[in-house]
C-alpha cells in the first residue's frame, strides 16, 4: 500500500507541475475558480505529496522543498512567457502552510498508527 501511495504522490506531483510549467491549457482560461486558489490548492497538494514521498522526515522539510519549488515554478514561468508572479508565489504559501497542519493529523494516518482495532495493537507490538 504504502508503495503505491508513493508512486500516486509522485504522479500527482508530476502531473501539477506539468499543468504549471506546460502550455496554458483553454480549462485555464475558462476556469471558474481564482488563479489564487488553485495554487494554493496545487502546493497543498505538493506539500501533502512530499510529506509521503519523504516518509520519515520531519513535516518542514516537505513545506520547505513545497516553497523551493514554487518559487522555481514562479521564475521557469516567467522565462517561458507565462505569468509570475508574487501573489502566485504568496497563495502557493498559503496551502504550503495549510498542508503543514493538516499534515500533522495525517502522518498517524498515512503511517498506520492511527489505526484502532485489533490490528493497530498487532502492528505497534
Amino acid at each position: 500500500m504504502k508503495s503505491f501511495l508513493r508512486l500516486f504522490a509522485a504522479a500527482v506531483i508530476a502531473g501539477l507541475l506539468s499543468l504549471m510549467l506546460g502550455p496554458v491549457l483553454a480549462i485555464e482560461r475558462t476556469a471558474m475558480v481564482s488563479d489564487k486558489l488553485a495554487h494554493a490548492v496545487a502546493f497543498f497538494l505538493i506539500a501533502v505529496c512530499l510529506e509521503i514521498l519523504i516518509w520519515r522526515s520531519t513535516r518542514l522539510l516537505p513545506c520547505l522543498l513545497a516553497l523551493i519549488i514554487g518559487g522555481l515554478v514562479e521564475v521557469v514561468q516567467g522565462a517561458i512567457g507565462r505569468d509570475a508572479s508574487w501573489g502566485d508565489f504568496l497563495a502557493d504559501f498559503v496551502g504550503i502552510t495549510v498542508a503543514f497542519f493538516v499534515m500533522g493529523g495525517l502522518k498517524p494516518l498515512i503511517d498506520g498508527t492511527g489505526r484502532s482495532g485489533p490490528r493497530a495493537a498487532r502492528s505497534r507490538s
